[in-house]
């Protein structure tokens, strides 16, 4: 082989070697703006069970904050209570969470699914309110206290929602669960809401016998 071909065969790797460099260059690149952009629209959608006790009204809702810096689009939710198929009816959820027999509540409801929930913008699926009294204040009390004590299993509610780049998260209000757990889409939430109680849910309540 000449001087000649040699400079030539040369220049021809030092190019491929330059393209492939320049090549690894933008898609590093375009995986720092990707990032860039989903840290800017990154939601983070977190559900609280929620009691209040004041002189005019005890309370039980179920709160939906958005604490990330992008919109929320809510896609579908689903209610997981001990011993109960799981359900979408908010008023089953308190039913079961406050009991029955402290009457009927004043509820004010509001639907999920499609809603838009903004950056820093907290609302309520469902508030439940009942006249403070001695009886539903005890009433509401008894019931918070057996769920304190371990004595009865919580209900959990599972979100899964997803930003305007369509990464999608599951939320719910198991207490284990720290963070959203990412999804590919919101079309399995019953499989992933299953998952999520078998790895992060607390020990079944034993209920003492007597001898």
């Amino acid at each position: 082989m000449g001087q000649g071909n040699k400079a030539e065969m040369l220049i021809a790797v030092c190019a491929v070697i330059t393209s492939v460099v320049a090549l690894f260059i933008g898609w590093s690149q375009m995986r720092v703006m990707k990032g860039q952009q989903e840290a800017e629209v990154w939601p983070m959608v977190q559900l609280t069970h929620e009691t209040d006790f004041n002189d005019e009204t005890v309370s039980y809702a179920i709160t939906v904050e958005n604490a990330g810096v992008g919109p929320a689009l809510i896609d579908s939710f689903v209610i997981a209570m001990p011993g109960q198929p799981t359900t979408t009816d908010f008023y089953e959820l308190v039913d079961y969470m406050v009991g029955k027999d402290i009457g009927d509540p004043y509820t004010a409801f509001r639907s999920l699914e499609g809603r838009v929930v903004r950056h820093g913008t907290e609302m309520n699926a469902i508030k439940a309110s009942w006249d403070s009294t001695d009886e539903t204040r005890a009433a509401l009390q008894r019931r918070l206290t057996q769920f304190v004590a371990g004595e009865e299993e919580s209900a959990v509610v599972f979100i899964c929602y997803c930003s305007i780049l369509e990464d999608c998260w599951v939320s719910s209000t198991l207490d284990a669960q720290t963070r959203p757990e990412p999804v590919k889409s919101c079309t399995a939430l019953d499989t992933t809401s299953n998952a999520l109680l078998a790895s992060h849910a607390p020990p079944k309540p034993v209920k003492a016998t007597n001898p």
